[in-house]
């Protein structure tokens, strides 16, 4: 299991593994699954072709009309859409499926979708974080006031901006990624978990970390305050 301690850091393996992937002849397709308003990974010099799915229109037409990082966009569920079976090169998805009931369809879906020799990437929060615990059992408006008021995000909680309510499926965790992973023809290659990147005004970054190690040893380690997200690399044989 691989530990970053800066997003930044993972961002480049990210952008190194899919650079593997690109093909010679044609662009590397890339399914941006709930691809929301930007797209972080730096991939300069590859010949790419993005589709984003996402249920927030606003949010599409922002990357196809502002943004032009996407060469198409789809307005749909990703638990109900209709793609093209065997046809992407990656799929990639950030921070979506703790939000979707039923998250396990959209595991499946994805295995249908990734064409052989292919790559899915889902960065999700850890459920066994301090960060995990504390989303799952806070109200969902005191998720607004922190993004308002501590990272300093006055449209929080608007339509098309973060956060958006949580689920946790079971198959988010490590052992439903890895059974699920096993029942749909998926090879789990890579687990990695993420520092805790406490953002916000200085006296925040410092106090956020110290009460997460402070809730850490209060559950004696059950939840821990190392890290808080974790990215699963699923490759399709």
């Amino acid at each position: 299991m691989k530990f970053f301690a800066s997003e930044h850091a993972e961002y480049i393996e990210l952008g190194e593994r899919m650079r593997a992937l690109a093909p010679a002849t044609r662009p590397l397709r890339i399914l941006e699954a709930g691809c929301g308003r930007e797209w972080f990974v730096k991939m300069d010099g590859v010949n790419l072709e993005i589709t984003g799915i996402d249920l927030d229109q606003e949010a599409l037409d922002a990357r196809l009309n502002i943004r032009h990082d996407l060469q198409k966009g789809i307005f749909g569920d990703l638990r109900t859409a209709e793609l093209e079976p065997a046809h992407y090169d990656v799929i990639y998805s950030s921070f979506v499926l703790e939000h979707v009931p039923g998250a396990e369809q959209v595991v499946r879906n994805f295995a249908r979708w990734v064409a052989p020799g292919g790559m899915i990437i889902i960065r999700v929060p850890d459920r066994d974080s301090v960060h995990g615990l504390l989303t799952r059992f806070s109200p969902f408006w005191v998720h607004v006031l922190y993004y308002r008021w501590v990272e300093g995000q006055p449209n929080a909680g608007k339509p098309g901006f973060a956060p958006y309510r949580t689920v946790y499926d079971d198959v988010i965790s490590r052992d439903g990624m890895r059974a699920c992973a096993a029942a749909n023809g998926l090879t789990l290659v890579d687990t990695w978990v993420h520092g805790t990147y406490a953002r916000g005004p200085a006296p925040f970054r410092v106090l956020i970390p110290l009460f997460a190690k402070l809730v850490s040893a209060m559950t004696f380690g059950r939840y821990t305050a190392r890290s808080s997200n974790m990215t699963f690399i699923l490759r399709k044989p």
